[in-house]
């Protein structure tokens, strides 16, 4: 009795161990920014035909823009953070969403300047394949991100 509730013991330790693990190699991987820019890159070069030479010249301005777009809104952002709970007036509120508006404003400058920049290393027929594949990229990591969510919910 005693060898066959030891031998029970031990086979439940190991299938518990083993579901454990396996779970765990389902969790979500930390955020890679490198991982991200390095699929980003992939996917609009190939998407926009980009030949070496001009994935070469252009990625480098495009990743530039993009971290300067990242620092406007997370400076807009946290501007107008207020603590967790704390209720905004209607005059917050107010200059908040001006802040915002001014933001977005910011960065149409920002990508219109960019524009000049990549029309001197790309032709204005790639740099719209260019634009259609970013948002493509946009709508790609949306459907990967509900795939993902739904496939670990069905996993629980």
């Amino acid at each position: 009795m005693r060898k066959t509730l030891f031998t029970l013991a031990i086979s439940l330790l190991t299938i518990a161990a083993s579901y454990a693990q396996e779970n765990n190699t389902r969790a979500r991987k930390p955020f890679s920014p490198e991982e991200f820019q390095a699929k980003q890159r992939t996917f609009i070069a190939e998407k926009a035909e980009l030949t070496a030479e001009e994935a070469e010249a252009f990625f480098p301005i495009f990743f530039e823009l993009q971290k300067k777009k990242f620092e406007i809104e997370h400076n807009a952002r946290k501007e107008t953070r207020k603590p967790r709970g704390e209720k905004m007036t209607e005059e917050e509120c107010r200059e908040y969403v001006y802040k915002m508006a001014d933001t977005k404003i910011e960065i149409a400058k920002l990508e219109r300047e960019y524009t000049d920049k990549y029309l001197d290393v790309i032709s204005a027929c790639k740099l719209r394949k260019v634009l259609h594949a970013e948002r493509a990229f946009q709508r790609h990591l949306m459907k990967e991100m509900i795939k993902s969510r739904e496939e670990r919910k069905q996993n629980k």
